[in-house]
């Protein structure tokens, strides 16, 4: 069975692409950080945002720090504290609507943990939505894992699959194993970067792409 065969899919990422949640993620790792005594500027930070925390802080501090799981607990904390100033991204719920209606498979896919990922649904108004979570894969993006098992979710070959991101590094995910993919701006990765990585196209926001997935 070729890949032909197969009704073609979304698969959206949640935290910076339907939610605006990025830049709380920076100040709250940057807080965190320096709570526990690092220095680590918030421009780095934003940089490594779309990546699973147990990849972000090795990569951030050029090591696996023995507290990582502590900076870990700290941030989401802090990221919860704020979860009433969390809003969808312009068009986020419409786009949501327009692949109901028009009958698109699609899921989310998100690298954030249980309790984020709890606060973000709500913030979208959509606590009762299916997802795939990277709790459920052996690594987080950039890693495809997350992204395979989505596709194997909705019953679709990755090469009938788009996703929607607003990181680089949700692009490379998605290149890896021949995925197509497009990126949003409204995580503020500029253009270069996620074609680099393997976008296809980069708009401001998912309301650009309301009836062409």
């Amino acid at each position: 069975m070729t890949s032909d065969t197969y009704a073609p899919a979304a698969l959206l990422d949640l935290d910076g692409t339907l939610v605006d949640s990025v830049f709380h993620h920076v100040v709250t790792w940057g807080e965190a950080f320096h709570a526990a005594g690092y220095d680590v500027p918030l421009w780095r930070i934003h940089a490594g945002i779309g990546m699973g925390s147990e990849r972000l802080v090795p990569w951030l501090l050029g090591r696996r720090p023995d507290d990582l799981a502590d900076l870990t607990d700290d941030h989401k904390r802090r990221f919860l504290e704020h979860a009433d100033d969390l809003h969808p991204t312009a068009g986020a719920l419409e786009l949501l609507d327009d692949l109901e209606q028009r009958g698109i498979a699609f899921l989310i896919a998100t690298s954030a943990n249980t309790a984020e990922r709890k606060a973000l649904l709500a913030a979208l108004g959509r606590e009762d939505m299916k997802t795939a979570d990277a709790d459920d894969v052996g690594s987080s993006k950039p890693a495809p894992d997350l992204l395979l098992a989505a596709c194997a979710t909705l019953g679709v070959d990755p090469s009938a699959a788009t996703l929607v991101g607003d990181s680089p590094w949700d692009a490379e995910a998605a290149r890896r194993v021949g995925i197509r993919s497009l990126g949003v701006r409204c995580g503020g990765f500029g253009d270069d970067r996620m074609l680099a990585a393997g976008a296809e196209d980069v708009v401001d926001d998912p309301r650009a792409l309301i009836g062409r997935l």
